[in-house]
């Protein structure tokens, strides 16, 4: 299926993260990832990643900041 990838974008990606499209061309597709702009090819894009709504997005954020806040909390008390 044929799918139009525009600025601003939320996909995730094949691990899980939301990630929003910075930027793509014919070969390319350049995309935000915790901070850092990465780069991915077309077909690459196409076969890994899947368009996420706002709402799931932010319920994924939400998750991910909760288990590394507990990550967190886990490694206080075993110092």
């Amino acid at each position: 299926m044929f799918s139009l990838i525009q600025r601003g974008q939320i996909y995730a990606d094949g691990h899980g993260w939301p990630i929003i499209i910075h930027s793509c061309d014919q070969h390319a597709v350049r995309y935000w990832r915790q901070g850092r702009i990465n780069t991915a090819s077309v077909s690459r894009f196409n076969a890994d990643f899947e368009p996420l709504t706002f709402e799931e997005a932010q319920l994924i954020r939400a998750e991910l900041e909760q288990s590394e806040h507990i990550k967190k909390l886990r490694a206080q008390r075993a110092a």
